[in-house]
């Protein structure tokens, strides 16, 4: 390598990394070859391998190499190359690679194994394809680097026998169209994408190249601007502080991203116009609370269905990073959705914690301005001035933003009950004050003048003005306390409440500490392994009932008809919204009658 090319040199100066001794040679990690244990687990570990070439335009996109969704369909024939036996699909873009005039194409890869995030990415050229049922790919490998694993999810993959459809094509969009619904709603899912840039260049210390790179976060991470349905925002979160991808943007504004449905095998891939936005104020504008992000204006996209031949395993679910930060909304979003409602200059004081256990507690706070929270909603705090601002490490989590569910609200104040988290230092913080004080100081905890600044308000998660004021409230553990406020305010509703919950003695008193004298008619039916608690205590308040075992998608089933005309709310980690949506959707429930929330800010 000859040092950082002008693009990298340019991202890092605005980032202000260009004086950071650390990383002035940072750029020495990418090696010219092929090592010997990239080789390996690029031929023995790999079911698909994620790849970026130019079009005959010049635009990168992404494809996803393949066999049969088995290992071991690289090959590594000999030094720096490898050769990918590949089953490609209908639609798939590799299909209309731009060749040189030496008969060899850039290309670039991010090996990935997902169920142990490790991961190691190359660049280099396709000397030749051997065209038949199986495309055989020979890859001369120039550049190679590791990659960071922080934001990367968890996944088991098994092979599957897909059947790709090109359901929906458009390589030259005209400035009016938009991306069909297809394509926004798997967007709006993803929790992993793949990042394809490239670098023209007619310098020879810097010559031409593309790059591949994978991209993690919560499920709609990546937003889509409302406006035009077409302009995507990605947010740069803290990494490894390289910067190729974004390096390769400042100087060749052009991007893809690959969208892989890991459950259905759709794929979506785009291309197209590509800008860093790394002025904290401008990002600010555009996503909430953002300090850095990329624009991607989508000039051309393909939707495929079915396509990967592997899916997740049956049974298991994916395990997002902990590293990955909330899902930062747009100003637009804000603006037509009401999902954030940004207050300056407000503060909260801490001025009560009572403790239900050793690990839940409720947290009270006044605020300095009126709020209007809506019962559902959730507020966003910042912790800095509490917890501090930690300096950087590659593998640890910078953000010190919260988000948590408002279980009590009133003009002036509010109160979040939460659950101490193992490691985490937001709640780590508040339950360590909480075992400190002196008793009497839990109550009112004014003295301390713990002071937050109040970023925002989140949801939509609230009962609606209707007349069949009837509801069906589905919780798991901790995810019941988004009910709390709602109940509250719940006069004349109907609402049975399936909790399931691994502490059930815990929860309850909250669930009838919310509903006295609120005019609310309430059945609960919790379930647990809990075997020695009881009900029977809180029947005076509600009618309680103990099911021991899991909640499961065949009792929402059997119980189909006591769903109708009921509004459906769904809280809980994972495994619970699985459940709900399963049983919800057998049993007839139509879609917009339910609203789910993860409870994973």
């Amino acid at each position: 390598m000859n040092g950082w090319h002008p693009g990298e040199a340019s991202i890092r100066h605005k980032l202000g990394f260009d004086t950071d001794p650390s990383m002035l040679f940072g750029y020495t990690s990418i090696q010219g070859d092929l090592p010997h244990d990239h080789a390996q687990f690029h031929s023995t570990r790999l079911p698909f391998l994620p790849v970026a070439t130019l079009d005959v335009h010049g635009r990168p996109w992404g494809s996803i190499l393949a066999g049969t969704g088995e290992r071991g369909f690289v090959s590594y024939p000999r030094y720096t190359t490898l050769v990918a036996h590949a089953k490609i699909w209908e639609g798939d873009p590799i299909k209309d690679i731009k060749f040189e005039e030496d008969g060899t194409a850039l290309i670039a890869g991010i090996g990935v194994e997902l169920s142990t995030r490790r991961r190691n990415k190359l660049a280099g050229k396709i000397m030749k394809i051997d065209k038949s049922d199986t495309w055989n790919i020979e890859i001369m490998v120039n550049e190679t680097i590791g990659n960071c694993p922080k934001y990367i999810a968890v996944r088991e993959l098994d092979p599957y026998p897909a059947a790709a459809q090109v359901a929906d094509r458009n390589l030259t969009m005209e400035d009016s169209d938009r991306l069909p619904s297809e394509a926004l709603s798997l967007i709006q899912e993803s929790d992993t994408i793949f990042f394809g840039t490239t670098h023209d260049s007619r310098a020879p210390l810097f010559p031409s190249h593309v790059g591949m790179n994978i991209r993690g976060g919560r499920p709609g991470f990546v937003r889509v601007l409302p406006s035009d349905g077409r302009t995507l925002v990605l947010p740069d979160y803290s990494g490894n502080r390289i910067f190729t991808s974004l390096g390769n943007i400042e100087a060749t504004p052009l991007a893809s991203l690959t969208f892989p449905s890991f459950t259905t095998g759709d794929v979506l891939y785009v291309t197209g116009r590509a800008r860093n936005v790394v002025d904290k104020e401008e990002a600010g504008k555009l996503m909430f609370h953002q300090d850095r992000l990329t624009t991607l204006y989508v000039t051309g996209y393909v939707y495929i269905r079915n396509a990967l031949p592997f899916r997740q395993r049956l049974g298991t679910e994916a395990q997002l990073s902990p590293y990955s930060p909330p899902v930062r909304y747009l100003s637009e979003e804000i603006q037509t959705s009401r999902k954030l409602l940004d207050r300056d200059a407000v503060d909260a004081t801490l001025t009560r914690i009572q403790l239900h256990s050793p690990t839940v507690a409720t947290l009270t706070f006044s605020t300095s301005a009126c709020l209007d929270i809506i019962p559902g909603q959730a507020i966003i705090l910042d912790l800095k001035s509490f917890i501090g601002v930690p300096k950087y490490a590659h593998m640890a989590p910078g953000d010190r933003i919260r988000t948590w569910t408002v279980s009590r609200s009133s003009p002036m104040a509010f109160s979040i009950t939460v659950k101490l988290k193992p490691g985490g230092a937001a709640t780590g913080a508040f339950f360590a004050i909480a075992h400190k004080v002196p008793p009497a100081l839990l109550k009112d905890m004014r003295p301390l003048e713990l002071k937050l600044p109040v970023l925002g308000l989140t949801g939509d998660f609230s009962l609606p003005l209707t007349s069949e004021k009837k509801a069906l409230m589905i919780a798991g553990g901790i995810g019941v306390t988004l009910f709390l406020d709602m109940l509250r305010q719940a006069l004349g509703w109907d609402v049975v409440l399936l909790l399931a919950t691994r502490e059930p003695a815990v929860l309850l008193p909250l669930l009838v500490e919310s509903i006295i004298g609120a005019g609310v008619k309430l059945r609960v039916e919790v379930f647990s392994s809990e075997t020695t608690f009881g009900v029977e205590v809180y029947q005076d308040f509600m009618t309680a009932v103990l099911h021991r075992g899991r909640l499961t998608s065949e009792l929402l089933v059997d119980r189909k008809d006591e769903w109708e005309g009921r509004s459906v709310f769904v809280c809980g980690p994972a495994g619970i919204r699985t459940v709900a949506a399963d049983g919800l959707g057998r049993a007839g429930i139509p879609p917009e009658n339910i609203k789910v929330e993860g409870f994973e800010y």
